[in-house]
């Protein structure tokens, strides 16, 4: 009977770490759409180099700090 047991567990961690070490996400849920793709494509540079649109936030950042400084050089004028 104890022999029983011991071989059970066995067999349920084998379940567990074979459930563990199987890529479960493997296989997309769904295709992406077509707008995706080509909004993607837009950031594509030339083959293999993309543009990080992260650039564009810093230099409207940038953009912003400039305008906010002369918008207060303005005012201090007056």
């Amino acid at each position: 009977m104890m022999k029983k047991k011991l071989g059970k567990h066995r067999v349920n961690r084998m379940l567990v770490l074979y459930m563990l070490l199987t890529p479960w996400c493997v296989v997309a849920e769904e295709t992406p759409s077509l707008e995706l793709l080509e909004f993607l494509g837009d950031w594509e540079i030339s083959e293999s180099e993309w543009q990080d649109p992260l650039d564009f936030i810093q230099d409207l950042d940038a953009l912003d700090a400039e305008a906010q400084a002369e918008v207060e050089e303005a005012q201090d004028a007056q």
